[in-house]
């Protein structure tokens, strides 16, 4: 019997049939490869979230300081990511499986990819605060966060010159160069609601910026700095994963220069995506930032609103 080879028109019918195949299948892999790569990041959370519980089991309850100078063992200034290194031992579990926050400072900045991931929030007696309060800036009114209070679990200890000081924020603690800030982190029994009070977040830096700059800047800033790691982050938690921004390149420089010059459209894209958190009861969770940031009135001042998972206590 004789065979007949394709025609042309077969084999153009063949390759779109398989081109149509692939469009539809390489999506379908792209969120599989990313699901894979959450759940990883999930992980690093997890474990980096226990450390944290374990070292408060250890210390009297209290959870460690977000950041503290100078350390009493080697290496001088230590944030609360090598503090709990002991019950980890693994520099890996810093590095998030999305990337770099912003890869080409930290490029620049060898090393400081590894705590640059995961962050969290001091407290806001950092600042002389009783709480924080959300500014008015294009991010917080995207999330619908103008106004609400808020504050975290981990202290501050340092004694000596300010530790990320630029802006506003140096004239807190202005004088000599050299001052005293010692702030104790809260511990489990202090809280009223454990289970609900958000630990530790995925971040590009290591205090989520509330350390950087000056009172009501802390969330809604899109920070830029062309040497620092953290300088394409999003103040507060950064909503890496299911399509939210993994940091805010771009948005400034789109707006003309300036957090507060931020196209709403541009801005609104906080609220995509999510942030992987490390609840103060150990466990783990995913969530948007409008979620994140849920609202409640205030134990204290039932007329303002206060953030549930950054409870003020």
């Amino acid at each position: 019997m004789k065979s007949r080879a394709f025609t042309l028109i077969e084999l153009l019918v063949v390759i779109a049939i398989i081109a149509i195949l692939a469009a539809m299948l390489f999506p379908v892999y792209a969120q599989a490869k990313e699901a894979a790569k959450k759940a990883v990041g999930v992980a690093h959370v997890k474990q980096l979230n226990l450390a944290n519980i374990m070292y408060s089991a250890d210390y009297d309850d209290t959870f460690p300081l977000a950041y503290e100078y100078p350390w009493t063992g080697p290496g001088g200034g230590f944030p609360w990511h090598l503090r709990v290194f002991p019950y980890t031992k693994s520099y890996d579990l810093l590095i998030t499986p999305m990337g770099a926050p912003n890869p080409a400072a930290s490029n620049q900045n060898n090393g400081w990819d590894y705590i640059w991931a995961y962050g969290t929030m001091p407290r806001a007696q950092l600042k002389l605060l009783p709480y924080y309060t959300v500014g008015d800036w294009p991010i917080s009114r995207a999330l619908d966060k103008v106004g609400v209070r808020h504050d975290s679990i981990m202290g501050w200890g340092q004694n000596g010159t300010v530790w990320g000081c630029w802006g506003a924020y140096c004239g807190i603690h202005s004088g000599a160069g050299a001052t005293v800030v010692n702030v104790p982190s809260k511990s489990q029994s202090q809280l009223e609601d454990v289970g609900n009070q958000a630990l530790i977040f995925d971040a590009g830096e290591p205090f989520g910026d509330y350390a950087t700059f000056g009172v009501n800047t802390e969330l809604g800033v899109c920070v830029i700095r062309s040497y620092n790691p953290g300088s394409a982050s999003i103040g507060g938690a950064t909503p890496r994963w299911n399509g939210g921004p993994k940091s805010c390149s771009g948005w400034r420089e789109a707006g003309g220069g300036g957090s507060a010059s931020i196209p709403a459209a541009l801005a609104a894209k906080v609220r995509d995506g999510q942030s992987v958190i490390g609840f103060a009861d150990g466990h783990t969770s995913a969530m948007s930032l409008p979620r994140l940031y849920e609202t409640q009135p205030c134990s204290t001042d039932p007329g303002v609103l206060c953030m549930k998972r950054f409870a003020v206590n």
